[in-house]
């Protein structure tokens, strides 16, 4: 199996855990989910690479990937405001969106 997000909602229905029971919980989840795999990943590594990897700056990339980092945590935020947790309760979404998200939380160009 492949692709991070299949991989977790694989190993949630085998252990019954990190996706909400009920039909609504559980397809805010796969919401917020589909939210990290589809904007969060890759944009965020797009930051990282412009930031921290390329070998010379490329400043319209790092405006264009810095700007779309800053709103991206904008929806994070917001969210957060409303819920302690992306589906209402500790799902695979957070699981999936926390660790890229803390990453770069303090990038810069070195």
């Amino acid at each position: 199996m492949m692709e991070s997000g299949a991989i977790l909602i694989y190993l949630s229905a085998k252990t019954g855990k990190f996706l909400p029971q009920r039909d609504r919980g559980k397809y805010v989840a796969l919401q917020w989910l589909m939210f990290q795999m589809g904007h969060i990943g890759p944009m965020f590594g797009q930051v990282h690479h412009f930031l921290r990897s390329a070998k010379e700056p490329v400043p319209y990339a790092i405006e264009r990937y810095t700007k779309e980092k800053d709103r991206l945590y904008g929806v994070l935020d917001r969210r957060l405001g409303e819920e302690k947790y992306l589906a209402g309760e500790y799902s695979l979404a957070d699981i999936a969106t926390t660790p890229g998200s803390r990453a770069t939380s303090g990038t810069r160009r070195t």
